[in-house]
């Protein structure tokens, strides 16, 4: 393998990933990894889908695609469902596949290779990836901050005393490349990188190429979110 290449949040953003991607310009032997998070929000979440099936480009589980999963498996039931889709998606539900369904269901929670560890939201340092319960697996999915004591802080809940984990994570599962966070450049810490540049939002798409697994030796590339999407 040449280089692992690793995608922020795309969110349906499909001409920033394409013209991202040209300008990494992968090579035969190379790894693509996306952080989750690409569908949803965006305009063309069945298009990018669609193309990163294609390419064989991998990903892991985001909180979006695992919000899609949970509302699909409770249709199951005869019962009310309990999660409420906002008009995009519902657009998505509308128009996926079986493909599209069986490989989104197919996203691991997380990706090792060698010291590099994928993640969407991110790690606490007592983490034990090979013994999850299923609060530390959505607690995975949704890492933003913590409290004094380092216990996970739900969305809307954080306050001016929390701190953000990958402020305080000291590599005890590896370099943690991950996304969710909106930032407006490439979050760096001495043991991670956060991904999500926000271009969703109008900011830019950003990826990471780690040279041969080095986590010494890696470069950014971003996109600029293109405008009137």
């Amino acid at each position: 393998m040449n280089n692992l290449i690793i995608y922020g949040d795309i969110h349906g953003c499909y001409n920033e990933f394409i013209s991202l991607r040209k300008k990494i310009n992968p090579q035969k032997n190379d790894i693509e990894v996306c952080v989750g998070d690409i569908i949803t929000k965006g305009k063309d979440s069945i298009k990018t889908l669609n193309f990163i099936i294609e390419h064989d480009i991998l990903s892991v589980l985001g909180n979006h695609e695992d919000k899609l999963l949970r509302y699909l498996a409770h249709q199951k039931s005869n019962k009310k469902n309990p999660i409420t889709l906002d008009t995009n998606e519902q657009n998505i539900i509308d128009n996926l596949t079986n493909n599209h369904i069986q490989y989104l269901e197919s996203l691991p929670l997380y990706l090792k290779y060698k010291d590099i560890t994928i993640v969407h939201g991110g790690i606490q340092n007592h983490i034990d990836l090979d013994y999850l319960s299923k609060r530390e697996v959505q607690n995975i999915l949704r890492l933003r901050y913590l409290d004094k004591e380092e216990n996970f802080v739900a969305y809307g809940k954080e306050d001016e005393n929390n701190t953000f984990w990958s402020d305080v994570y000291h590599g005890s599962n590896g370099f943690v490349v991950y996304g969710h966070q909106c930032f407006n450049d490439v979050k760096r810490n001495n043991y991670s990188l956060g991904l999500d540049t926000g271009c969703v939002y109008g900011n830019k798409l950003s990826a990471v190429i780690f040279k041969k697994n080095n986590i010494n030796n890696f470069k950014i590339e971003s996109v600029k979110a293109k405008l009137g999407k």
